[in-house]
């Protein structure tokens, strides 16, 4: 052990009780709790711990965020807010530690996304390209906001990007909650022609999201605003919003109005027990599911202006 080590924290969150007694669901709304904080720049790695974890003696699931002590409280605050919306009785544990295990040990939790059939590569800074990997790619490392493509979320979204990129052409497409920017930015890869637009509410995402095109030189390609859907302009031939349905269903009739007349809208963040309520508020300003995608728990729904399928 390093005696001169910088300190880090553990978060660990336990499962108090299944609610309805279903452990199984219970554990499975808890991946989706780790796949959310994984998603945030504070958490360093998400360990998941059950039965079948080597050397485990856990009765029921839980996770373990590594992280920095003073991102504990912000992340148990987090945390907390999630487990509400998933359902879920948790206790939780901080820890502050002196050792240097896990010093850059969290890199592990992150490795190369090819999505498509060879479409597109996603990786991170610290791993180098591979024979066969595709030529279009993104680097993008864990940062200060939502969006490093190993949530399913994000995955459904650029999985549909990937699918639509074959024989289709938006001239617009606009990644409503860009976050790290991520979607914007294939969109830019996979449609060199569309005009790409990326907006949040967060002036830290958006600053992310312009660090991001920078990096992977597509600046030019994307017009990047700070603030919310109806300060936007214009109407636009494919809309991603990848964006919990606490989020996504008040806003829909906004949505709606930033949907060109034969447009595609493809809404995300949603888990599968999710997706009827959200296509009940859409399906009341005029959008009606043209596909879903299901991920694990997660799902992502395609819908288009007209009458039901």
């Amino acid at each position: 052990m390093s005696t001169d080590a910088e300190p880090w924290a553990t978060l660990e969150i336990r499962l108090r009780d299944a609610g309805d007694g279903d452990w199984n669901a219970a554990g499975e709304r808890l991946e989706a709790l780790a796949a959310l904080l994984a998603d945030d720049d504070r958490a360093l790695g998400v360990e998941t711990r059950d039965m079948s974890t080597l050397g485990q003696q856990t009765l029921h699931p839980e996770l373990v965020v590594y992280t920095r002590p003073d991102a504990l409280e912000g992340l148990g605050e987090l945390a907390t807010r999630l487990a509400d919306d998933l359902r879920l009785d948790l206790a939780l544990v901080p820890t502050v530690r002196n050792d240097d295990d896990w010093r850059d040990t969290w890199k592990q939790f992150y490795a190369p996304i090819i999505f498509g059939d060879g479409a597109l590569l996603l990786r991170p800074s610290w791993l180098a390209r591979r024979p066969g990997d595709p030529a279009l790619e993104l680097v993008l490392d864990p940062g200060r906001a939502f969006g490093t493509g190993q949530h399913e979320t994000t995955r459904l979204c650029v999985d549909a990007l990937v699918d639509l990129s074959v024989g289709t052409a938006p001239a617009s497409v606009l990644d409503l909650g860009c976050g790290s920017g991520i979607l914007a930015l294939a969109a830019a890869r996979l449609f060199p022609t569309a005009r790409i637009t990326a907006v949040d509410n967060d002036p830290e995402a958006t600053d992310t999201t312009r660090e991001n095109a920078e990096h992977n030189e597509l600046g030019a390609r994307l017009e990047i605003h700070t603030g919310t859907a109806t300060e936007l302009p214009g109407r636009h031939d494919l809309i991603l919003a990848n964006i919990r349905p606490s989020v996504l269903i008040p806003i829909a009739d906004q949505v709606a109005a930033l949907l060109a007349p034969a447009g595609l809208l493809v809404l995300s963040g949603i888990l599968g027990d999710e997706a009827d309520e959200v296509l009940t508020a859409y399906a009341a300003v005029g959008l009606h599911l043209h596909l879903r995608a299901d991920l694990n728990e997660w799902c992502a729904l395609q819908l288009r202006a007209g009458d039901p399928a």
